[in-house]
């Protein structure tokens, strides 16, 4: 297996995993692991096309690079927001601001996660 394929095999695993923790209604770590996947599936873009793999898990970084390759994906910057943010508020409960604890992700993030994910697996060719 192939290090692109390598990439793209553990963001399915995260897609994976994002399903099932929608299934126990576990919306943070929905948001999380589709936030997870699409970090992959951009580092799998890149394997794929013999670029290095920055160590970096911004979306907004990895999409930089990846328009370099390819300058349609420069669509995807929206998505990218809406994904970046669960990051750090959802890997460290301590990151959550304390006025905001109830802004946590609801189950229309959660789906509207999953949707964004999708879609930039769908642009990138890795469905």
């Amino acid at each position: 297996m192939n290090a692109g394929n390598r990439w793209a095999a553990f963001a399915l695993e995260n897609l994976h995993m994002a399903e099932a923790a929608q299934k126990l209604g576990l919306w943070n770590q929905v948001c999380l692991q589709a936030q997870e996947a699409a970090v992959k599936s951009f580092k799998a873009f890149l394997s794929e096309r013999h670029r290095p793999i920055p160590q970096v898990r911004h979306l907004t970084e990895l999409l930089a690079i990846c328009v370099e390759a390819n300058p349609e994906l420069a669509q995807l910057e929206d998505s990218c927001y809406g994904l970046e943010k669960y990051l750090v508020p959802l890997t460290y409960p301590d990151a959550v601001p304390t006025g905001q604890v109830n802004s946590l992700p609801s189950e229309k993030d959660a789906s509207q996660a999953l949707a964004t994910l999708a879609a930039l697996r769908e642009a990138l060719q890795l469905i």
